[in-house]
Parts: structure tokens; C-alpha cells; sequence
């Protein structure tokens, strides 16, 4: 499944009907793809299919495998791993919404896919802002000391799979972005302190509310605040519904990246700031992916995303063991 000269890249997204999925099937249109399969149950794509000249399947056993270049998985997070297991396991290069999976069981699903180290992409889109370069740079080059994040998705409610126990919560569908970041720039596996949860802000059956402390075996210490949030606040990704912040400090300075913008602090009190124009991080996200398809390396492997689930799994974990509840399973 080779991509030619002759023809753009083609390209199937399942659960084209949702909120992920139609950004990915519309971002990939935009950069040039062929768009040819939205996989949908019943009739929720139909106005998109029209849109953008797709063909609507009712599952992945309809799509062809001799055809398509990549197939984009956008699915509640319990039902991706068995979906991406199979596609892989026929040969399709897959892009698949983070992570990879709500716990260790379905990662274990994952794991054993036929090519999930080579033929396997995970969509965490901060690689794609501008700003995680530099500050990756950053604290490669600096001796650092600690990492606090503050992530908050606007939602005016919290029901359909988000309210499912086992998707998770917060810290897996939100926070993860964060924990996949950070931890990517530290090496060996953290040890939770701390970690508390509630969900006193909608009242769903799920962790809305995360706040967590880590640290690295290095002693870098990672400190976390993930919730959703009734409100929405003036700035932020994704088109002002994910306010972010990543503060990191160090022997030698501070790097703070909040949002579009960039702050460097010297030791000696000198003062940098970089402002980005806000971008649409599916499609660069996209961008990249048709890059993944010709062969290059994806942003974010299987391994690095594992690695980010294991631990949002264990703050969540920790999170329901201090408040005295049994952990979904």
C-alpha cells in the first residue's frame, strides 16, 4: 500500500461521525488526500460523505485492503485497540486518535498487532504546535527540576463514552496529552506521589478532575492538573476549547509555553517571548501523517504512546486507591 506519483494518498477514517473524526477526515482533505472511505454504522456521516466525495461502509471488513494508504481510527478509546489491532494485523498503515488504549488490557491488544512498531501512528497532536520544538530543545539543553502542567478541555457536559468508568476519566482522555509530552523528554518510568480525583463538576461517573504528582527517576518532578471545564476560557488550542500550559523550570532558567505563546527566563532575569499565529494542529497533524505514509518516522510511535498510557494508568490507579474506590477494570 504504497503511495504513487500517479494519484493523492488515499485514505479511510472510522468514526468519521464524531467530533475527532470529521476534523481528521476534513484536515486530510485539505492537505490533498483522497478521502474515499468514512466508516459509520448508520447514516450520523452521510452530510460529510457528500461533502467530501466518500464512500460510507458499515465496518473495517469493507474496506479494501490493496487500496487505501492509511485508515484513521477515531473511536472511544475501549474500542480502538481491537480495531487497530485488526487493521494492522491485514497490513494497513493506521493512524489512531490517542492513546492508544483506556489501560494496560488494552494495550496488551495493541502490543500483539502484526507491524505496530512500523505501520502504527498515534495522534497526539502537540507534536504538531510550533512551540514543542523549542521547548523540547529546551529542556534537553537545561538541567531541569520540575514540570507543572495545567490542562483543561472545555465540555458543557460530560456523557456518551467520556461518562463510561472504563474510558477512564480526564487524566486518560485530556491529561495523557501532557503525560505523553513530558515524559518523552525523561527517561526510566516515574513513580506517582500523590494523586487525587473528583467529580463534584458534572457529577458523571468518571474522574473530571485529576491533580497528580510524579517524579522521574532522574528527580525531575511532574506535576499535573487535568480537568474539563463548563466554561470556556479566552485562549486556547483547537480553537479555544483546550487551554494548556507547561511551566518547566531549571537550574539555569524557565521556559513557560501557554497556549500560542512562548516565555524564557534567564538566571539573570533576561526575558524572551515568542507569540505563535494559532494553527489548526489536525492538519498539520495530517501533514505529517502523509509523510508516514511514504516512510518517515511517526511523531509518536507505539512504544512512546504505551509508555504514557501505562502511566496515566497508574495516576489513575493511584487517584481511585486514595479516594477508597476499587479502579475500573
Amino acid at each position: 500500500m504504497m503511495t504513487t506519483a500517479a494519484r493523492s494518498p488515499r485514505v479511510a477514517v472510522v468514526g468519521a461521525a464524531g467530533w475527532a473524526g470529521s476534523r481528521h477526515a476534513r484536515a486530510f482533505a485539505k492537505v490533498g488526500a483522497d478521502v474515499t472511505y468514512l466508516v459509520e454504522k448508520d447514516e450520523r456521516a452521510a452530510s460529510l460523505a457528500r461533502e467530501l466525495g466518500a464512500q460510507m461502509v458499515p465496518g473495517i471488513t469493507e474496506l479494501p485492503s490493496d487500496d487505501l494508504d492509511l485508515v484513521v481510527v477515531a473511536l472511544p478509546t475501549t474500542l480502538q485497540p481491537a480495531i487497530c489491532a485488526d487493521l494492522l494485523n491485514r497490513g494497513f498503515r493506521v493512524l489512531t486518535e490517542k492513546p492508544v488504549a483506556a489501560d494496560a488490557d488494552g494495550a496488551a491488544i495493541m502490543a500483539a498487532a502484526s507491524g505496530v512498531n512500523l505501520r502504527l501512528m498515534v495522534g497526539y497532536t502537540l507534536h504538531q504546535h510550533p512551540a514543542v520544538p523549542l521547548l523540547s530543545r529546551w529542556v534537553k539543553d537545561n538541567d531541569v527540576i520540575a514540570v507543572n502542567v495545567r490542562s483543561v478541555a472545555h465540555k458543557e457536559n460530560i456523557d456518551s463514552w467520556r461518562a463510561d468508568p472504563k474510558e477512564g476519566g480526564v487524566a486518560v482522555v485530556n491529561g495523557i496529552h501532557a503525560i505523553e509530552l513530558v515524559s518523552s523528554w525523561f527517561e526510566g518510568d516515574p513513580k506517582v506521589v500523590s494523586a487525587s480525583a473528583s467529580s463534584n463538576l458534572y457529577g458523571s461517573a468518571v474522574p473530571e478532575h485529576v491533580v497528580s504528582t510524579l517524579e522521574f527517576p532522574s528527580g525531575v518532578v511532574f506535576s499535573l492538573q487535568s480537568y474539563w471545564s463548563p466554561w470556556q476560557e479566552p485562549q486556547g488550542l483547537n480553537q479555544g476549547d483546550w487551554s494548556l500550559s507547561i511551566d518547566v523550570l531549571a537550574t539555569g532558567g524557565r521556559m513557560v509555553w501557554s497556549n500560542d505563546s512562548l516565555h524564557v527566563w534567564d538566571r539573570d532575569g533576561g526575558h524572551q517571548q515568542k507569540h505563535f499565529a494559532p494553527s489548526d494542529l489536525f492538519l498539520r497533524q495530517a501533514e505529517a501523517a502523509l509523510r508516514f505514509c511514504r516512510g518517515d518516522t511517526p511523531p509518536v510511535t507505539f512504544a512512546q504512546a504505551l509508555r504514557a498510557t501505562e502511566i496515566a494508568d497508574a495516576v489513575r490507579i493511584a487517584a481511585a486507591s486514595a479516594a477508597g474506590e476499587v479502579p475500573a477494570s
